[in-house]
């Protein structure tokens, strides 16, 4: 099966790089028949116009799956001022329809949080649901700034894209072995509905669905009080599901908890397709340095293999990273000395 590799921009190449050749690994070792057709798409290709967004979006309806590293740089943006990386991103999102960003929140083997209480391997383990093709950013390719006076952007909630969202956040419920601290499986719709009719709206729509599922616990909090609760009580979370911009502020809080973005990965996820990235950036201070965390990207592919019906794959990379984890092998951000490679070739060695 061929896979869609995004090289991105930044340290993007150098982490993809330990992704491919752990997948590599994977078939000289174990037979896995995943070929990756690696792209050099991100900003800076947009921007000098080797690539433009129709281009990019012909490739990717070629392919099941994506893998993609992270993309963006500061100093390009468009005449609006946005990050020229968003249009890429955010076009493959909304006009391949990945209406579900699936972001894991989890405390890793080896890993230590920040939270005195949880530091046992998932004692922190919740999903954040994100809807991904409609709410506060489906704004970002209109807005409005008239005479540098005012500035608009429009929150859009619809029925479709809410019922199945919520009906996504359920069935994902139903698989999971529920919150760390009791078991009992959930959905928490986050919203301001005491504040706006849109999210009003949204919670009426997830409460509707939520009838359809009497062996989940349906929840409800507002955002500030959910940022509060993944701070104090995040053993009690199972399944979160929000609008599209809290969704992204809350699961980057969440990857504080469990680590910091170096540790947090997701997938953009439709009834078809699937493309799988870290959530942090691109961070162009350390490009080219060989300091750069994979463990996002790594633990972003074994999440795509994972939903390609590779599971046993999957298991085989998440086994490894833990153990070179747990032997010592840590990036400078981690609190260690390893290189990217390094890091990489552990985990190898460990396959």
């Amino acid at each position: 099966m061929d896979v869609m590799v995004l090289n991105g921009d930044g340290i993007g190449p150098e982490i993809m790089n330990a992704a491919i050749k752990i997948i590599n690994k994977l078939h000289e070792n174990f037979g896995l028949n995943i070929n990756p057709v690696e792209y050099d798409i991100g900003a800076v290709t947009l921007d000098n116009g080797k690539w433009d967004l129709d281009h990019i979006l012909d490739e990717a309806r070629k392919y099941k799956a994506i893998l993609k590293a992270p993309m963006g740089d500061p100093k390009l943006r468009n005449t609006g001022g946005t990050e020229k990386a968003l249009d890429v991103i955010l076009s493959l999102r909304f006009n391949l329809d990945l209406y579900a960003n699936v972001r894991p929140v989890r405390l890793l083997p080896g890993v230590e949080s920040p939270l005195k209480s949880y530091n046992n391997p998932d004692s922190i383990n919740y999903t954040i649901i994100r809807e991904n093709s409609e709410g506060l950013y489906s704004s970002h390719f209109g807005g409005l700034v008239l005479r540098d006076e005012l500035a608009i952007d429009n929150q859009t909630i619809t029925r479709k894209g809410t019922e199945r969202i919520s009906r996504f956040a359920f069935e994902l419920a139903k698989k999971t072995k529920g919150s760390p601290k009791d078991g009992k499986k959930s959905v928490v719709c986050v919203d301001k509905s005491n504040v706006l009719r849109s999210f009003a709206f949204f919670r009426k729509i997830f409460s509707e669905v939520s009838s359809r599922y009497d062996e989940i616990v349906a929840k409800y909090m507002y955002a500030d009080a959910m940022a509060q609760h993944m701070i104090i009580r995040p053993d009690e979370l199972n399944v979160i599901v929000t609008e599209n911009m809290f969704g992204d502020v809350l699961s980057d809080l969440g990857a504080a908890t469990v680590g910091g973005l170096g540790f947090a990965y997701s997938g953009n996820i439709s009834d078809n397709m699937g493309m799988f990235e870290p959530v942090h950036g691109s961070a162009p201070d350390i490009a080219g340095r060989n300091i750069a965390n994979p463990t996002a990207m790594i633990m972003s592919t074994s999440m795509m293999l994972d939903w390609l019906g590779f599971g046993k794959f999957s298991k085989i990379i998440e086994d490894s990273l833990f153990n070179a984890i747990r032997s010592g092998v840590r990036t400078p951000d981690m609190g260690g000395n390893a290189t990217t490679s390094y890091f990489t070739e552990s985990i190898l060695k460990n396959m």
